[in-house]
């Protein structure tokens, strides 16, 4: 079975959205990946892109269950470590999207008018 190249993590929380990010962030780093985007849509989903060396999956599954972030099965199984040891030099490209469930207004954002 070959390992596919690209993760998709999925996770909910009901923690509050500031301290969340900061902990997943946190948590990103000390597992040795690191973020390379994120786009915030409203109070309610956040997707965080990432890179992360295979050798890092385990610490980073590890990592993310520790900040409280709920993973579904599937991400928990996409971030078992490989077994083919020609692997552990390569690095895997992913995207996190959380979840938030609370039940607060949708946050709204001015757009400002583009000048015609």
């Amino acid at each position: 079975m070959s390992r596919q190249q690209f993760l998709r993590l999925n996770g909910f929380t009901r923690a509050k959205r500031i301290e969340m990010i900061d902990r997943v962030s946190e948590a990103i780093n000390q597992a040795g990946a690191w973020i390379t985007d994120f786009h915030l849509y409203s109070n309610i989903l956040i997707c965080i892109n990432f890179q992360v060396p295979i050798v890092s999956l385990e610490r980073l599954s590890a990592m993310l269950q520790e900040t409280g972030l709920q993973l579904s099965q599937e991400s928990l199984e996409q971030l078992m470590p490989a077994n083919d040891l020609m692997l552990n030099e390569q690095e895997l490209v992913g995207t996190l999207q959380i979840t938030f469930v609370h039940n607060e207004p949708d946050l709204l954002r001015d757009v400002p008018a583009v000048p015609g």
